[in-house]
């Protein structure tokens, strides 16, 4: 499997990265933009990626596409290249690359093969920042060591975890339902402590006695104010996950109905504090105690029995 043409959808913060990579090493790196927020269209710019107005151009133009979306638009996307496979009669290569549960990659799986393409289950793990040294994706399928050694081609690395669809999905779920819930039960651990007045000292702790567990926490959650939408969703897709292998999830809920609680807070644009924090330039400390005076706790307090 050769690539000379890839086709990101879409350039966010981590498609754009993964784009940039494939673009240094020489491939030819196309998107469509139809529907995209501003901000994803400046990033299209800033990583250089050459841009066609429908998806069915995009199909036309290159040998795969990498699907790099938000989990809630994961299965309009694969329906989107299903489409315009059928469309155009070409056996596309579809990476699916997002944080969905395995059930939701066989949905997309079907429609893809159903419209003659060719289905790689995949996931990425790791920060945009440093795709193109410690970023990794994970694949699974017939059809994975041959997309793996494609993406290695073009600056990537790649993992296969196996001929199972499924379970690259599965492995980004539980992973994704470790880091987000750590950083959601420490969140709420640490709005406590803030209330306690003890925040300080209970950061200070943490930080040297479980660093690495303090960095992810730190790390992941100065990008929440941003996606918590985002991350909630994935949570919910962890809990189906756990559904359909016989298993009541206790934890993903939770981490879910506080990540849902930060989504439904406001930002103004013109209070520094708030801009600062969607910039991920408040530390931490700040970041909490900002949290908190938006009415945080309560917002992601379960109701009381009467």
């Amino acid at each position: 499997m050769t690539w000379h043409s890839v086709g990101v959808l879409s350039p966010g913060e981590m498609g754009a990265a993964v784009a940039t990579v494939l673009r240094t090493h020489g491939l030819r790196v196309v998107t469509c933009l139809a529907g995209r927020s501003q901000r994803t269209c400046q990033r299209a710019e800033a990583a250089r990626l050459e841009v066609v107005p429908t998806l069915a151009q995009l199909v036309h133009t290159v040998d795969a596409v990498l699907s790099i979306v938000p989990t809630m638009n994961a299965t309009a996307v694969g329906e989107g290249i299903a489409q315009a496979i059928a469309q155009l009669g070409k056996p596309l290569c579809f990476i699916e690359a997002n944080a969905i549960s395995p059930m939701t990659s066989t949905t997309i799986e079907q429609t893809i093969i159903k419209a003659g393409g060719s289905y790689i289950d995949g996931c990425i793990i790791g920060g945009a920042a440093s795709m193109d040294s410690s970023g990794m994706f994970y694949l699974s399928g017939p059809d994975a060591a041959a997309a793996a050694a494609a993406l290695r081609a073009g600056g990537l690395q790649a993992e296969v975890l196996g001929e199972r669809p499924g379970q690259a999905s599965a492995f980004k779920m539980g992973y994704a339902g470790f880091t987000k819930g750590t950083t959601a039960l420490l969140l709420e651990l640490t709005l406590i402590a803030q209330a306690w007045g003890c925040l300080d000292a209970i950061l200070a702790k943490y930080a040297s006695s479980h660093p690495e567990a303090f960095r992810m926490f730190t790390t992941h959650l100065t990008t929440w104010p941003e996606y918590a939408a985002i991350r909630a969703e994935e949570m919910v897709e962890v809990a189906a996950m756990a559904e359909a292998a016989g298993i009541r999830s206790v934890m993903a809920p939770g981490a879910e109905e506080i990540l849902t609680a930060m989504a439904q807070l406001s930002w103004d644009p013109q209070d520094a504090r708030d801009q600062a924090a969607l910039a991920r330039q408040l530390p931490v400390q700040e970041l909490i105690a900002l949290l908190a005076a938006k009415g945080l706790r309560q917002a992601s307090a379960r109701p009381t029995s009467s």
